[in-house]
């Protein structure tokens, strides 16, 4: 199977491009939605979470409230490697499980969503990568925007991530999500067009 890495940053409009190959046929594994999986429902995840982090991070109902899990690591760069040596081997397991099943459906392509892909030194997991970008302090404003975040906060989240100046150069195809949806979406389509023409998709769903 071909498997495009999609990567980003928070606000650079990651989610609406993943979307956009998913309703134009595309099946898409979403690390993040993998992540919200293991913290509310694996049993051994969410102990694994209590024992590093304490019983404050994990709500009446057993499961990880992940806000407050996040302001420890987001503050915590050891407390954040603690969650992510939990969390990354057991999202490898999902993305293995659900990659054997498209495989099993027929389909030669997908999509890895995941916003660590260079941090976590998973390039060698995909076939090619795609980057979405936008300049930082547009990051800035759509998170502020959209989340209701201090600028603090918002700098704490961006200082875990690799720059997207800096994914930028690493990054095998690149778009430019900073404009309106109507530019992107026109990138997104010569990018289709790339795609059908090694074969990995149909020209059918295109606008």
């Amino acid at each position: 199977m071909w498997l495009i890495g999609l990567t980003g940053g928070i606000g650079s409009g990651k989610s609406s491009v993943a979307r956009w190959l998913r309703e134009h046929g595309i099946p898409v594994l979403d690390a993040d939605a993998m992540v919200r999986r293991l913290l509310q429902g694996d049993a051994e995840t969410v102990t694994m979470i209590r024992q590093a982090f304490g019983p404050k991070v994990i709500a009446e109902d057993g499961q990880v409230e992940r806000r407050k899990l996040a302001r420890v690591v987001f503050a915590d760069v050891q407390a954040r490697e603690a969650l992510e040596g939990i969390v990354y081997p057991r999202i490898e397991r999902l993305r293995l499980e659900e990659m054997r099943t498209l495989e099993d459906c027929g389909h030669r392509l997908a999509i890895w969503d995941v916003p660590l892909l260079f941090e976590k030194n998973l390039r060698g997991n995909v076939q090619e990568t795609l980057l979405i970008w936008v300049p930082v302090e547009v990051q800035i404003e759509r998170v502020r925007r959209r989340d209701g975040w201090t600028r603090a906060d918002i700098l704490a989240r961006l200082a875990a991530q690799m720059p997207l100046d800096d994914k930028r150069k690493l990054a095998d195809v690149m778009i430019d999500n900073s404009g309106d949806w109507s530019e992107t979406e026109n990138q997104l389509v010569e990018y289709w067009r790339t795609l059908a023409e090694r074969g990995l998709v149909t020209t059918g769903p295109l606008p």
